[in-house]
């Protein structure tokens, strides 16, 4: 039986294409995601896990972690290709407007060029 390399190719693909969250114990996924930027102080509450926790997310893709986090806050395009994903993790100036300058706590998500987390840090307010 002869298999094409067109079907393969197909199967390769369709395994590469599904991306699974990070697991990430006592984190509470859905939670964290409803409370954009970070309005309804849900965040705040994960805080300690996250910190504790923030190595799991290295090494993982974009998709990964907008699977895991959901989608950031705001993005901010750095140098060569890389991108920066923010997310709020306390009640702030951005809830009226998400780029407003803020001393509240914030997730800084680095990723490097082929998309995947290179530093996760954790700073009061907007990154520089």
């Amino acid at each position: 039986m002869r298999i094409s390399f067109a079907f393969i190719f197909l199967l390769l693909l369709n395994s590469c294409s599904s991306y699974s969250p990070v697991e990430i114990p006592g984190f509470d996924s859905d939670a964290f995601k409803k409370d954009r930027g970070g309005c309804n102080n849900y965040r705040i509450t994960q805080f300690e896990t996250l910190k504790k926790q923030k190595d799991l997310l290295l090494g993982a893709s974009e998709n990964q972690i907008i699977q895991t986090l959901g989608r950031y806050d705001y993005q901010i395009l750095d140098k060569k290709n890389q991108k920066v994903f923010i997310y709020f993790l306390e009640k702030g100036p951005q809830c009226e407007f998400i780029q407003n300058p803020t001393t509240s706590e914030a997730m800084v998500i680095y990723l490097n060029s082929v998309s995947l987390t290179k530093e996760v840090l954790f700073q009061k307010g907007n990154p520089q």
